[in-house]
This record gives structure tokens, C-alpha cells and sequence, in this order.
């Protein structure tokens, strides 16, 4: 497994780049969910944002494609096991 790279912009620029990598967040539809779900699309991942609220999750990955950023809503339950 390859590392992330360090991003050298300088003071105030992302302490992470994650140009080259796609995060998966569960819960990501409010709350610590959707706040990892940013950190990460601002650090440069697309972001996978999962949760089971459906209108919740859409509007979140909605509001990270507003801000520029790669996002997809996954609406399911990561309980199921099907």
C-alpha cells in the first residue's frame, strides 16, 4: 500500500494530499460522518459518502459537488448483509 503524499502548498493548505486515493465514509449523511466526508474531498478524494437516510446523504454528496469536489451518495444500510 502506497502512502499519501505530503501537500507543500504551505501554511493553510490541506496537511494531506489525497489526489490518488477514494474514500468510503459511512454514516457520512450528517454529522462526524459528513465532516470526515469533507476533510477528505478537501484534502483531494473523491469521496463514496454512504448512509441508510437516503434525502440526507444525497444532499450531502450535493453540497460537496457545490463546493468542486467528486462525490457520490450511497444510500443502504451497512448492516445488511445482502
Amino acid at each position: 500500500m502506497q502512502a499519501a503524499r505530503r501537500d507543500e502548498r504551505g501554511p493553510g493548505a490541506a496537511a494531506l494530499s489525497l489526489t490518488d486515493r477514494t474514500a468510503f465514509v459511512t454514516g457520512a449523511a450528517q454529522g462526524l460522518g459528513q465532516a470526515i466526508a469533507r476533510g477528505l474531498a478537501e484534502a483531494g478524494a473523491p469521496v463514496a459518502l454512504a448512509d441508510i437516510d437516503t434525502g440526507e446523504v444525497q444532499s450531502a454528496a450535493e453540497t460537496l459537488r457545490r463546493a468542486g469536489h467528486e462525490a457520490i451518495a450511497l444510500p443502504l444500510d451497512v448492516r445488511d448483509e445482502a
